[in-house]
């Protein structure tokens, strides 16, 4: 994509104030939306602290993750963690922030009245450590009307450097799940590649944003981010999964249950009301970290 149009797509994505009809619409047609500095300065460093607090066993276990030692620094905890899956199941704080009212404001607008959120992931990758290849999140959580929404939200400034997102606009709208396959490739952690879509590394956007900021992104919508290749630092990120309310989430089969029936119903609900409130909660998922594989794997940095 040329620069001036990559400018131009990117300008049009940015909320800086308050979410407009014509960001709703761009959300439509191109499947990502910036909100700019949605999070103060306090906020952010909040959130920071506790992603210490969590990996170094302060807000509970942290399963895969080997104990923090006394004489261990704040750099070492955090450079042998990659990914940790629902620090919002152990965090109060993280818990809370997954119905922040800016995230409650576009997920309202871009999904619905009624919104629950199913998953939170914390992103620490230090210098070094490896992205993830081109994927679609609605593989990993499958809802049925298509409403998954990410919110990814920047503790650091992420930029090509230590890497940032990268989209590609408008793929959502074919409303199609690409084939995945196992990749080696080292740059990316141990999750599979989609592959056989219609698009090249020209339809591209490198997705730059300062701290504070938030990625909202359909599931549908491919994306993948490179490496940390910075000298020091981190690339810190906090990602929550969210969708309507009125769907049912086939994520994980219950025995015995018609498929069309089928309900995971370990979330929270973050603006409306649970039409399923009849239902009885669940509690099934633990904080961990993400599991080691081939290729440059989580928890490890990449070989030369």
């Amino acid at each position: 994509m040329a620069q001036a149009t990559v400018s131009d797509v990117l300008a049009q994505a940015t909320i800086r104030r308050a979410i407009t009809p014509e960001h709703v619409r761009f959300y439509e047609e191109q499947g990502f939306l910036i909100y700019e500095d949605a999070l103060g300065a306090d906020e952010v460093q909040a959130l920071t602290a506790e992603a210490t607090a969590i990996c170094r066993g302060e807000r509970g276990e942290i399963a895969g993750s080997p104990p923090a030692t006394p004489d261990e620094t704040d750099d070492e905890l955090l450079e042998r963690h990659l990914c940790i899956h629902f620090p919002h199941k152990t965090s109060q704080l993280m818990h809370d922030f997954t119905a922040h009212p800016r995230i409650v404001d576009v997920l309202t607008r871009v999904i619905g009245p009624n919104v629950k959120c199913m998953q939170s992931m914390l992103f620490i990758k230090s210098a070094g450590m490896p992205g993830q290849a081109w994927h679609q999140d609605e593989d990993y959580i499958p809802t049925r009307d298509r409403s998954l929404t990410g919110a990814w939200i920047a503790l650091d400034d992420a930029h090509v450097g230590n890497g940032c997102l990268w989209v590609i606009p408008g793929s959502h709208r074919p409303g199609v799940l690409w084939p995945q396959a196992v990749q080696n490739d080292r740059r990316f952690d141990c999750t599979a590649e989609s592959y056989g879509f219609p698009y090249t590394e020209d339809d591209e956007v490198p997705v730059e944003v300062r701290a504070g900021s938030i990625v909202f992104f359909n599931g549908y919508l491919l994306h993948r981010s490179l490496p940390n290749v910075t000298e020091s630092g981190y690339r810190r990120a906090l990602v929550n999964h969210y969708m309507s309310a009125e769907s049912l989430l086939p994520w994980f089969f219950e025995e015995g249950v018609g498929i069309a029936l089928q309900d995971h119903r370990d979330y929270v609900i973050v603006a409306g009301t649970d039409p399923y409130g009849w239902k009885e909660k669940q509690d099934l998922h633990r904080p961990h970290l993400r599991a080691s594989g081939k290729g440059g794997c989580a928890g490890q940095k990449p070989k030369e």
